[in-house]
């Protein structure tokens, strides 16, 4: 039997019984060595220290929840913003949100309030906790692989939109990370049990007596696995693309066209796409600094010191590598935030109806307006796509009937690109066309 486990499995799958068996591993012993009684102190968190980080903790929930909550809204209500990559971001908001659910409140509740680390939940919610926990996990860092596949194919194909993620390829691979990670952290679902200590008190930890004599290579396959393709793998791809992406960048210009128009949308998706790698690549860079510190502290430094739940301060260092690896969590809706104004002006519009102290004027990114108007002003005006008096007129991707009625059967008929440009000339008498 396994029943409690020792330190790494994966970054999230054994946070709350790796904190209990430090703890459980130096209960105060009854002694008038002053050195002892020292020592002892350090394992358990004093009252202050408690106080705190009940305090950072509850604060750093709530912030979670707010602030991914906020994306949701604002993509799901807003449709300029249903974009392909934002509806992978929109994928990251739920899975950084499992995380403020599932792991923040259950990783500190237990060791913070109750000092006999007995498990309060159930049987159903011990097993199914892990499993949430580590398929969270997962679910953000291919959620992260996948937003830098899509900004790698926006640099390298700029002029290929046919290769291209677009908003329903971007639906199947949400769906493919969903499966993916459910896969990945399925074994938890059944290798977690409940079960009582030797005091007889309610606990909840992995066995893997479930596969026989070779459970515990089972264990360290899985682990191995989870490590790799849970940390090593995406952040190995988020470095390759992203360094290609950079390299492109700083040496690639917008190819010349003689049609001004085609070259203005390129000009604009490139500047677009420009604005939006750095906030990626700070979210990524985010991911692999934050996850460090307990990555290192479940998987590496065990295998090298295996005393490590005996070193002074071990408690002290644990819930610092923890409460780091949460606050990831937080920062997505940050930096959103900070680097782009849509997202700003739509967290000030929800935050305005949610918190009453908080007022918002009038949506100016976010509306269609601007772009209604200007369709309007061409169809009463009789412009298809105005060009300067030394260039060529560009062939329309609309085109008008004679009752000023937009054809859009026209527009798709491959003889309609071949056929020469059309500029529509109106009068008071009869429409023209030449």
């Amino acid at each position: 039997m396994d029943e409690g486990g020792g330190i790494g499995s994966s970054l999230l799958s054994r946070i709350t019984t790796t904190a209990s068996e430090i703890m459980m591993r130096n209960e105060p012993t009854t002694t008038e060595n002053p050195a002892v009684q020292e020592m002892n102190h350090i394992y358990h968190l004093t009252p202050s220290m408690k106080m705190l980080c009940i305090l950072f903790y509850s604060i750093l929930c709530v912030c979670c929840v707010y602030g991914n909550v906020l994306v949701i809204l604002v993509i799901v209500y807003f449709k300029r913003l249903r974009t392909a990559t934002n509806i992978l971001i929109l994928n990251l908001a739920v899975a950084d949100l499992l995380i403020s659910v599932f792991c923040i409140p259950f990783s500190y509740w237990q060791v913070l309030i109750y000092d006999d680390q007995r498990w309060l939940f159930g049987s159903m919610m011990c097993s199914l906790l892990a499993f949430l926990q580590a398929m969270a996990v997962f679910l953000s860092a291919w959620t992260l692989v996948v937003i830098s596949f899509d900004r790698w194919m926006a640099i390298m194909f700029l002029l290929t939109p046919n290769i291209r993620i677009t908003r329903r390829r971007a639906l199947y691979l949400v769906a493919a990370t969903w499966i993916f990670s459910i896969l990945m952290a399925l074994p938890l679902l059944f290798t977690t049990r409940f079960f009582e200590d030797q005091d007889g008190l309610p606990n909840c930890g992995e066995n893997w007596t479930y596969f026989g004599d070779s459970g515990e290579q089972v264990r360290k396959v899985y682990s191995s696995m989870v490590l790799i393709l849970q940390y090593v793998v995406p952040q190995a791809v988020l470095i390759i693309t992203y360094t290609h992406i950079g390299i492109k960048m700083w040496n690639s210009r917008v190819p010349g066209m003689q049609n001004g128009a085609t070259k203005k949308m390129i000009v604009d998706r490139h500047e677009s796409v420009k604005k939006l790698v750095p906030m990626v690549i700070l979210i990524s860079a985010l991911f692999a600094l934050c996850w460090l510190p307990l990555l290192i502290l479940i998987n590496v430094i065990p295998e090298f010191y295996p005393d490590i739940n005996s070193w002074g301060y071990i408690l002290y260092l644990w819930w610092f590598a923890h409460g780091l690896a949460m606050s990831h969590s937080m920062v997505n809706p940050i930096i959103y935030f900070i680097r782009n104004a849509r997202f700003r002006e739509g967290f000030c519009f929800f935050s305005s109806k949610l918190l009453p102290c908080i007022s918002f004027k009038e949506l100016r990114l976010l509306t269609d307006n601007t772009s209604r108007s200007f369709r309007n002003r061409s169809r009463f005006s009789g412009v298809i796509n105005p060009t300067s008096s030394d260039e060529k007129p560009a062939t329309s991707l609309t085109r008008y009937s004679r009752s000023g009625v937009l054809d859009r059967q026209t527009c798709r008929s491959a003889r309609f690109f071949e056929a020469r440009p059309l500029v529509v000339v109106r009068n008071n008498s009869a429409n023209s066309l030449a």
